[in-house]
Parts: C-alpha cells; structure tokens; sequence
C-alpha cells in the first residue's frame, strides 16, 4: 500500500476514533441518565415508561426516512447529515432544561432525540462503511471500543457531578459534548462524490425483489434471531433503563450509577476488540446463543443482588452479553441472507432488537414498577430474558454458519 495511503487510512481512523469516543460521551446524559433526568421533574414510572417507549419508536420510524434521502441526496456527505442530526436533537433537548412536570411536551422532546441523537448511530456506522467502500479501511472494533471505554470514564465523571451539582448540569452536558462531536464530524475526511456509494441502496442487480413478510418467511433461521432479539432487549431495557430504581433499592446513590455504567460500558471493551479473533473459531450462531444466555443471567443476578458492591460486580455479565452481541449480530445478519437483503436484514435486526424490544422494555416495565414494584419488574424482565435465549437457541441450534476468513 502507498505511503500517502498508508497516512491518509491511519489519520481517517484517528478522526473516526475520535468521533466514536466523543459521540458515546455526548449520547452518555440523555440515554444514560434519561430516567434520572424525568424523575426529577416528577413523572411517574409509568410516565416515564410511555417516554422512553415513544423516543424508541420515533428512532425506528426515522432512520429509514433518513436513510432514504441520504441514498436520494448522495450529493450531500453523509458526515453533514449526521451533524445536522445531531445539532437539531441538541437544540430541542435544550427546552428541556426549562420544562416543568409537562407530559406531552416532554413526549415531543424525547421523540425528536429519538430521531436524531438514538438515531445517529447507525449513520456514523454507515460513514465507516462508506469510506471502507472507499478504498480507506477502517477498524472499527477498535474505535467502537474506544466509545464504549468513553462511554465508562465519563459515566463514573457524570454520576459524581450529578451527586454534587444536580440534574440540571445533564442538559449542557450533553449539548455542549455534541458540539464538540458535530466540530469532530465536520472536519472529518470525506471521500470524493465519485466514489461513494449511495447509501443503504442496493445495486440494480442485487435489490430485493421480495415483500419484508416473504423474506422472513423465507429467512426462517434469521427470523427466529430477529424475534429472540426483542425479548433480549426488552429484558436489557428494564434492567438498564430503570437502573436508578435498582440502585436506590439497595441504597445506592446517582454517583453509584455512573459508575455502574461505567464499569458496564467498560466490559463491552475487550470483546469487541478480539471480536474478529473469536469469529474465525466460533460461529456467529454460537456467540449470539452465548450472548443471550449472557442477558438472562445478568437480569437473573440483578434481582437478586443483595448490595450495591455486588451489583457491581454483575456488570461483569455486560461483556458476553451486550458487547458480545452487538458484533455477533452484524456479522449474523450479514452472512445468513443472500446478497440482495443484506442491508435490509441489518436494519431489520436492528428495528426488532433494540427498537421493538426497547418499547415493549420500557412500556412494561414502567408500568409493573408503578402497579406492583421493582422486584415484579424484575422477575418480569427475567422471565423475557429466559424466553430470549430459548428462541435463540432453537432457531441457531447446530445451524453453523460459514466464516469468511
């Protein structure tokens, strides 16, 4: 490889480091401390729930929508519509700041950082993808990895500032962190129009000619996985997005949180860097089986922690479980459909997952804590985790998949 490329790949990859570890840092107040934030101005459980249900969904109805004009607009880098993105779901969290206990309008303002900030990652991943296509590789395990480490030195900086300051800093946190991101995005490297390809469209050759309903009929392996992912993902939503329920059940304080998500964020680390390592000897079918199981565990030794300390150390579970999925899916989604569907099985993997799975988390969840308290949610979200990892492991069972050396 020439030396200019060898130069320009490496600088392309610290700019897209960089970029990673500021975003997470940025996304870390609203979806980490969301709940916090909406205690504070007195919504209930159930309020709350309905909240974080409705961001959720709003962030599965936009990112197809964005995605389309992306692939109509190819004109426009990609960089530039993530930054806009993300500069308009600041602005509107702003208002936030001022809000009283006012449910609709908090409704509205978590819908649009659904749309934006919960959507944006998907389209920073397409701008590896893009300047891959491009002829500059990009390491993504190692970037993603330095977000997730990000992600965990600021939840234990954040929780210790809330404990001190308050929850009224966790508003300017995060926009004065998307800014700082939205400069990072900006003075990115963008390869020339020429050579990029339109965004999550397909070739000519290689567009799907089947209705989505036909396709999972026809992908029964891949639909099992897609229908396990909710129930996961529901359970990961109680447990982590009611955790500041869990923490104050056993005394626990805001700072206590942050550095649960902290420590949480910080097992996804390893895994996702030797990722790559552990696909050339274990199928993707295996680690997702693993990873559910992983799920369930973690929700089963949550409801019965008996202390803070111990708590902490149940993050441990975080590293087979979210970090090993969040690779094994892609890879998963990417090599069990034909070429043509291989953008359409991401981002239906993607919408059953950690869309579906997150409203029905967080609608549930919600609601069991203010009907029958955080020991039913518990058992609840626990439950779902189990029948997670059965789906999982009957749809993947001695089902191998190829790895692609």
């Amino acid at each position: 490889m020439p030396k200019t490329k060898m130069s320009l790949t490496k600088k392309v990859n610290l700019q897209f480091a960089a970029i990673q570890g500021s975003f997470w840092i940025s996304f870390l107040p609203l979806g980490g401390f969301a709940v916090v934030l909406l205690q504070s101005k007195n919504f209930t459980d159930s309020e709350i729930g309905i909240i974080l249900a409705m961001q959720s969904i709003a962030s599965i109805i936009a990112q197809p929508l964005i995605s389309t004009f992306a692939g109509k607009h190819p004109r426009i880098p990609l960089k530039n519509i993530v930054a806009a993105m993300l500069l308009f779901g600041a602005a509107i969290s702003s208002v936030f700041f001022f809000l009283p206990h006012l449910f609709l309008p908090a409704v509205l303002i978590f819908m649009v950082i659904g749309m934006t900030e919960y959507s944006a990652p998907a389209f920073i991943n397409a701008i590896a993808m893009q300047l891959t296509n491009a002829g500059v590789k990009i390491n993504y395990g190692v970037s993603r990895g330095i977000g997730s480490l990000s992600f965990a030195l600021a939840g234990v900086l954040l929780g210790k500032l809330v404990d001190i300051s308050g929850t009224d800093m966790i508003i300017p946190f995060s926009v004065i962190l998307v800014l700082i991101t939205c400069v990072l995005i900006w003075r990115m490297y963008a390869p020339p129009y020429k050579e990029q390809p339109a965004v999550d469209i397909a070739s000519p050759a290689q567009i799907p000619q089947t209705n989505i309903w036909t396709f999972l009929r026809r992908n029964k392996v891949y639909t099992g996985f897609c229908i396990a992912s909710s129930f996961i993902f529901a359970c990961h939503a109680c447990v982590s997005n009611f955790l500041p329920n869990i923490t104050d059940s056993l005394g626990g304080s805001i700072t206590d949180q942050g550095i649960i998500r902290g420590i949480s964020a910080a097992f996804e680390l390893p895994i996702m860097i030797i990722y790559s390592i552990l696909a050339r000897r274990i199928s993707s079918h295996k680690l997702l089986t693993i990873s559910a199981f992983s799920f369930f565990l973690k929700s089963l030794a949550t409801m019965f922690v008996p202390s803070i300390s111990l708590l902490f150390l149940v993050q441990a579970f975080q590293m087979p479980a979210f970090g090993l999925y969040t690779p094994a899916a892609v890879h998963f989604s990417d090599h069990s459909v034909t070429d043509a569907d291989r953008v359409r099985a991401q981002a239906i993997s993607m919408v059953a997952g950690i869309g579906i799975g997150n409203v029905f988390g967080n609608l549930g969840g919600g609601f069991i804590l203010d009907k029958w308290g955080l020991p039913s949610m518990l058992f609840v979200a626990t439950i779902l985790g189990f029948i997670g990892f059965i789906i999982m492991f009957a749809a993947l069972y001695e089902k191998p998949v190829k790895v692609i050396e």
